[in-house]
């Protein structure tokens, strides 16, 4: 059982500050300023909160992420966010098992698959465009049971985990699409991109394993690179007065 203090202070702090640290999961649609208080909230220090701690994909994605895209939305506007932190352990994320072939010394094999959609976020943007980001994990986790031939029987367990990214941006009104030339660094997208109306619909999925120790601030960058990739279908608009060589990206 949690002390009083601690019940208290969790009592006392905003609605989604606590829904994030009982349930370690939110689903809502916030101003920008109603995120940046959020967050502050989640950068204040409590002492009596011992027990209840967020994941550190709390502070190194979520945060971040809302706070950029924060800054290309209108401030009445929404951002949506579905963040689920409690990992693909948790209960509804496991499928049945399956058996799979033997051989050898390996008397039964069993696989599963955890399916953990751990980060959806949607905002519509200033120039008129709507962004939707969604990460999943997915963990396949093999059960092997061996016979030595001594006869013991040992059970094994092996896990891979990969994670799926996409991005979808809907257009403005009116915007130009075009595929750019090819980035080394997105060329493990799939990309795709239709009209949808007056609008276009540019869609960039991805597959990759995650690492056991990957480099610090990793997956903050792989999606802001997915979202990059997107917008760099989308042909800029001139500003108002702006020269060609302006609109083009070249010197003023």
């Amino acid at each position: 059982m949690f002390g009083r203090k601690e019940k208290s202070a969790i009592a006392a702090l905003p609605p989604q500050h606590q829904a994030l640290l009982n349930d370690q999961a939110l689903a809502v649609t916030q101003s920008p300023a109603q995120w940046a208080e959020l967050f502050a909230s989640l950068a204040t220090d409590h002492p009596e909160i011992r027990r209840h701690h967020l994941p550190p994909r709390a502070f190194e994605v979520l945060v971040p992420l809302v706070r950029a895209l924060g800054e290309d939305v209108e401030p009445a506007a929404g951002i949506g966010v579905r963040v689920d932190l409690r990992g693909p352990e948790a209960p509804g994320k496991t499928g049945a098992g399956h058996e799979l072939p033997v051989s050898g010394r390996v008397t039964k094999a069993e696989e599963f698959v955890s399916w953990d959609p751990w980060l959806v976020v949607g905002a519509p943007l200033r120039d008129g465009s709507h962004l939707e980001l969604t990460v999943v994990d997915v963990v396949r986790t093999r059960k092997l049971r061996t016979r030595s031939q001594s006869g013991k029987i040992k059970w094994k367990q092996k896990a891979k985990v990969a994670q799926r990214i996409s991005a979808k941006l809907t257009t403005a009104k009116g915007a130009v699409v075009t595929p750019p030339p090819p980035s080394p660094a997105t060329s493990w997208l799939r990309m795709s991109a239709k009209p949808k109306g007056t609008r276009h619909l540019v869609v960039a999925r991805g597959k990759y394993p995650i690492v056991s120790a990957p480099a610090p601030g990793w997956q903050l960058t792989t999606i802001m690179l997915v979202v990059a990739e997107v917008f760099r279908w989308v042909e800029p608009t001139a500003e108002p007065g702006a020269t060609a060589d302006q609109t083009a990206g070249g010197p003023a």
